[in-house]
C-alpha cells in the first residue's frame, strides 16, 4: 500500500511512465560471491516495473526499496558446468549454492536471464568484511535525513566517506579480500555496483539483504548467516568494519565469540556519539580481540599492521 500511494502521488506530477513494447514479465536481481571451492547465490525475482530501468531517480529507487515480490517462479543457476534449479519463496527470493566455480547465468522459466559478474574470494590471509550505510556511504540511518538521501540518490550524487577509498585501496593492494556486507535490500545490487566504483572503491562481493518479513523482524539475521557462511569457506582471519547507528556492534562480538581465532580486529565508525558510542565500547571489549571505536576510519589500519 506505501509503494502504491508514493508511486501515484510522484506519477501524477505530469511525469511519464516508460514505455517498452514487449516488457519483460520480471526483474531479476542477483548478488553473491564465489570462493575457489563454491559459488553462493542470492536471487530476487520481482513483477516488472518500467520505473527500476529509467524515469526520475525518486520513482527508480521507491521501486528499488518497495519491490512486488515474485513467488514460486522457477530459477536455473548454472555455474560452469553445473546447474541447481530452485523456486523463489513468498517474498520473491531463493537461494542458490553450488560446489563448482566459473562463469555463472541465472534465468526463469518465462524468459529473463542474467549473467551477473560474481566476484571470487581467493584464499587470503585476511578478508575484510565491512557494512555500507554509515561505514562507507554517507546515510544518517536511523535520521530523517536518511529517507531524503536513499530516495534522491544517484550514482552521481550518492556520496562516500572521504576516507574509506584509500583505506580499503590500501587493503586490496596488501592482497586482502574484500566483502561488503549490508541489509540495503538486495534490489539495490546493480545500483550499488556503479556508486562503488565511482567512488573510487575496490571491487568486493555484495551481499545484500531479501527482504521478508522474517529479515524485517530480525534486522541482525542476515549478517550473521552471511558471516557464518563466510567463514565456513574462507580459511582467513577476518577484519570486520562496520558503525554505531545499527547493529554492527552487536553482531561482530557475537560473531567474534562464536569463532575463536578467526577474527583479527573490530573497527566501528561512531557516527552516533553517547550514549550509544559508550555502550559500543563496553560491549565490543567482551569480544576479546582488539578493537577501534573512532569517527576517523584511517586509523582502522592499525588492527593489521
Amino acid at each position: 500500500m506505501i509503494r502504491a500511494a508514493a508511486l501515484l502521488c510522484l506519477s501524477v506530477s505530469a511525469l511519464s511512465l516508460p514505455v517498452a513494447l514487449a516488457a519483460p514479465a520480471h526483474t531479476l536481481s542477483v548478488a553473491g560471491w564465489a570462493s575457489t571451492r563454491a559459488t553462493h547465490l542470492s536471487i530476487q525475482v520481482d513483477a516488472y516495473d518500467a520505473w527500476r530501468g529509467g524515469g526520475p531517480a525518486v520513482l527508480q529507487n521507491i521501486a528499488r526499496l518497495l519491490p512486488q515480490g515474485a513467488a514460486g517462479i522457477g530459477v536455473v543457476c548454472q555455474v560452469g558446468e553445473q546447474s541447481l534449479n530452485v523456486i523463489t519463496d513468498q517474498g520473491g527470493h531463493a537461494r542458490c549454492e553450488l560446489k563448482a566455480t566459473g562463469a555463472v547465468k541465472v534465468s526463469l522459466a518465462s524468459g529473463e536471464e542474467v549473467t551477473p559478474n560474481i566476484p571470487s574470494l581467493s584464499d587470503a590471509p585476511v578478508t575484510v568484511i565491512s557494512d555500507l550505510d554509515d561505514t562507507v556511504l554517507i546515510t544518517g540511518a536511523g535520521k530523517r535525513s536518511s529517507v531524503s538521501t536513499f530516495l534522491g540518490a544517484t550514482v552521481s550524487n550518492r556520496a562516500a566517506f572521504p576516507d574509506i577509498a584509500p583505506l580499503y585501496n590500501s587493503f586490496a593492494a596488501r592482497g586482502y579480500s574484500l566483502v561488503y556486507l549490508s541489509n540495503s535490500p538486495l534490489g539495490l545490487s546493480d545500483f550499488l555496483r556503479s556508486v562503488l566504483p565511482a567512488r573510487g572503491l575496490p571491487e568486493g562481493p555484495l551481499l545484500l539483504r531479501a527482504l521478508d518479513a522474517q529479515t524485517l523482524l530480525h534486522s541482525t539475521q542476515h549478517k550473521t548467516q552471511s558471516l557464518n557462511e563466510l567463514a565456513a569457506d574462507l580459511p582467513g582471519q577476518f577484519l570486520l568494519i562496520g558503525d554505531t547507528a545499527q547493529k554492527d556492534p552487536e553482531v561482530y562480538t557475537a560473531f567474534a565469540k562464536s569463532h575463536p581465532g578467526k577474527v583479527l580486529g573490530i573497527a566501528i565508525r561512531d557516527v552516533s556519539g553517547p550514549p550509544r558510542s559508550q555502550d559500543v565500547a563496553a560491549l565490543l571489549y567482551t569480544a576479546g580481540v582488539p578493537v577501534i571505536i573512532g569517527a576517523d576510519a584511517a586509523a582502522f589500519a592499525s588492527l593489521i599492521r
